[in-house]
This record gives structure tokens, C-alpha cells and sequence, in this order.
């Protein structure tokens, strides 16, 4: 009896507690040209299984539970468990767009790319948080942006690695940290990885955030952060962290305004969500600064 196909692409979608967008986001994986090479795993923190309903609904979905797991730990469970190639990360806030898996099999046929990611659209500008949330987390991958080696960090939300760089160059960081974007990236190039951006590679961003409950979960992202980088830098790199964590929001703030102000799209945004941004980046700085004075407190468990 011949042995099944594997799939070509693993889907991680993780989350603690189901958003009101999380069925559609599964639709969008199976409305794919390439849903039969798909492989969903579908990662469930809740302590009550509330997005096992959902998973099974959904054709040839893998679900895995881990009650209480942070984020970083439901996306490491998953990683482990996917059987193909390439591993995409999609949050079960966004839905993908037509042909968001052929164009990451593009890109990733380069054998020098180690992981790409695209574009994230704005569902809904109505709520100035909602607005300030996006300009925070995904400005920068507002279209039109270049395509190319991505000089910064590449979308949490809208990615796709080679498994290889996963589990071979990161396996102790899966292992100690789970899944933490911004470790895997500085990991992934300082081994000569190439991270690249595709604009055509698409997600639209779903959810709607509320100001403080987004700055809240920022300000434990941006603690557990602090203090996780911080722990694993040399004695000298802590010292500068440490002495420069005062800096943070108003460094923060400038990126974000320059960044927002540069892009035609973004600048028009601004003008109605730029004190919910500056209260966004509050949030995050100062939970980076405790994360480096005084260790991630309860934090890295309230990651989201």
C-alpha cells in the first residue's frame, strides 16, 4: 500500500482563547490553491479546550492542546508535530488572501532563504486603538514595500520558515524558550540564514483591539522580552541594556512616528491613532525596562 503524500506546508495556528475570527481564518487556509498540500495544525492553550469545536470542523486539521501553555509554547508544540518542509505561522486573527501559499513556495525554492514573510492589511480602521495596534505590530508591512532581504524583522503573523532552520539551527531555543520570534531571527542570521519579504504573500488583519487590553498584553510581551534578552546576552551587553532601558519609550515613539510618517498609507492613519500609539509604545517600554531591571515577573506566562 503506498504511503501518503506529505504535505508540502505545515500551518501553525496557536492561541490561548478563540477570537471571534478564528473559523474564518481556518476558511482562508481552505480556500488555498494548494489546500490539499496543506497541513493545519491547530494549537489550543485554554484550560477548557475551547478551540477543539472549531479544529474539527475544519477537514484534515491536527489539533493539539496544551491547557495553560503561553504563545511561545503552543507555537513550539506545533512546530515539533509538522511533518512538512516549510512551517507557516498564521494567527488566528487574520486571514490568509488567495495564493499565500504558492507565493511562499516561490520564494522558498531559493535555497538560500531561510524564511519569508508579506504583507498584513488593515481590516478594520475604525477603532483608533485598533488603528495604533496595527501601526505598532505591522506598519512596516503595509503595502507597498519593497520585496527583497528584509532589513528589519518579518510579520509574526504572516511567515514561513524551512523547517530546518526550526528544529536544526534553533533546537535550543525551542527547547528552552519555545517559539520567540525575535530570538529565531537574530539565531537564523547570525548562522547565515536570509530572511526575505514578499509582498504578494498577504494576510488581512481581522481582530479589533481595545486600547488598554492591547497595551496590557504589549507591556507583558515587551517585560518577558527584556528580561529573556537580557538573560542571554554576555555581562557587557547587560550592563548597556540595563543603563539604556529609560530610553525605551521615547526611542520607541520616534521609531514608530518616523516609520508611520514615511508611508503614505500609514501617514494617513496617524492622524486620528497617534496618541494611541504613543500609549501603545508606553506599554511596551516600560515593560521592557522592568523585564531588564527586575526579571520577567509572571510575564512570559501572559504572552499571548
Amino acid at each position: 500500500m503506498a504511503r501518503p503524500t506529505p504535505p508540502r506546508v505545515s500551518v501553525v495556528v496557536a492561541a490561548r482563547t478563540p477570537p471571534p475570527s478564528f473559523a474564518r481564518s481556518l476558511e482562508s487556509l481552505a480556500r488555498q490553491g494548494a489546500a490539499h498540500a496543506l497541513e493545519v495544525l491547530v494549537a489550543d492553550g485554554s484550560d477548557a479546550g475551547a478551540l477543539a469545536a472549531i479544529a474539527s470542523s475544519h477537514p484534515g486539521a491536527r489539533y493539539i492542546a496544551l491547557p495553560g501553555a503561553p504563545l511561545p509554547a503552543l507555537k513550539a508544540a506545533a512546530i515539533r508535530a509538522a511533518r512538512a518542509d516549510v512551517v507557516a505561522i498564521l494567527d488566528p486573527t487574520d486571514a490568509a488572501e488567495p495564493g499565500w501559499v504558492d507565493e511562499m513556495l516561490a520564494v522558498l525554492e531559493d535555497d538560500s532563504v531561510s524564511a519569508v514573510g508579506g504583507a498584513v492589511l488593515l481590516d478594520n480602521a475604525a477603532l483608533a486603538g485598533n488603528v495604533a495596534a496595527y501601526l505598532f505590530e505591522y506598519g512596516a508591512f503595509n503595502p507597498p514595500f519593497a520585496e527583497g532581504e528584509a532589513a528589519g524583522d518579518l510579520p509574526g503573523n504572516n511567515v514561513a520558515y524551512r523547517r530546518s532552520a526550526l528544529i536544526d539551527a534553533c533546537a535550543d531555543l525551542l527547547d528552552s524558550e519555545g517559539f520567540y520570534k525575535p530570538l529565531f531571527h537574530e539565531r537564523i542570521r547570525a548562522r547565515g540564514g536570509r530572511l526575505v519579504l514578499r509582498p504578494a504573500m498577504r494576510v488581512r488583519h481581522l481582530t479589533e483591539h481595545r486600547f488598554i487590553d492591547f497595551g496590557v498584553r504589549r507591556f507583558h510581551y515587551g517585560r518577558c522580552f527584556g528580561a529573556t534578552r537580557l538573560r542571554r546576552s554576555e555581562p557587557g551587553r547587560r550592563l548597556l541594556y540595563r543603563a539604556a532601558a529609560p530610553a525605551i519609550v521615547p526611542l520607541l515613539v520616534a521609531r514608530h512616528l518616523r516609520r508611520a510618517w514615511a508611508h503614505p498609507g500609514n501617514r494617513r492613519l496617524l492622524a486620528r491613532a497617534a496618541p494611541a500609539l504613543f500609549g501603545v509604545c508606553a506599554f511596551w517600554g516600560v515593560g521592557e525596562w522592568l523585564g531588564c531591571w527586575f526579571g520577567p515577573g509572571r510575564s512570559c506566562a501572559m504572552v499571548y
